[in-house]
């Protein structure tokens, strides 16, 4: 079932990149790398909206019925982690909103629960992504949700099965000493 997940997410990418080539227009928010004028701290007044529009999801049987799923790597990993970096946590997908390439702080098409203690999955993060070639193809500037900090990059091949993309992870309910922004978190164990 999981492997199921990761090949149909990795063909809605797929899909997306296909139909950005065709025209389609999709609203998000975008930056120029080189310009970060507007580069400052993201605070816990930016995050507020965020967590109020997920905090329905700290239940995941709320993100099961709204359409997120368990997602694997391609070695069958479910708890993302980097020795040295931190993790991130487990993965739930919602394969819905990575077809849309528009970013959207309210619908996160990723939300990351981090293991506790005793194993019980809390909500950590939220991850927005959007396909490389889909942002591309119609932009020459990298996505954002909050000015100054552009998107992480992630290229084909890697770890998740993934045609190339951009993501961000927030950091809205666990802190991270990183930064709110960072990709790993150091207080987070798989």
């Amino acid at each position: 079932m999981l492997l199921y997940i990761r090949r149909s997410i990795s063909l809605l990418l797929a899909s997306l990149a296909a139909l950005a080539l065709f025209g389609s227009t999709a609203s998000a928010s975008t930056a120029s790398a080189s310009t970060n004028a507007s580069h400052r701290p993201v605070t816990n007044r930016d995050l507020q909206p965020i967590r109020v529009a997920t905090a329905k999801y700290h239940n995941i049987a709320t993100a099961l019925a709204n359409g997120y799923v368990p997602f694997v790597d391609i070695n069958g990993v479910s708890c993302i982690a980097e020795p040295g970096m931190g993790g991130m946590g487990v993965h739930f997908v919602n394969p819905a909103l990575i077809q849309d390439p528009a970013i959207d702080p309210r619908q996160p098409e990723a939300l990351v629960y981090a293991p506790g203690p005793d194993g019980t999955l809390r909500l950590a993060a939220l991850e927005y992504l959007v396909d490389k070639v889909a942002w591309r193809s119609t932009r020459s500037t990298l996505p954002f949700l909050f000015p100054g900090h552009p998107f992480d990059e992630t290229d084909a091949p890697n770890r998740y099965g993934l045609a190339a993309f951009y993501s961000q992870h927030v950091w809205a309910w666990k802190r991270n000493p990183a930064g709110p922004l960072a990709m790993w978190n150091p207080n987070v164990h798989c």
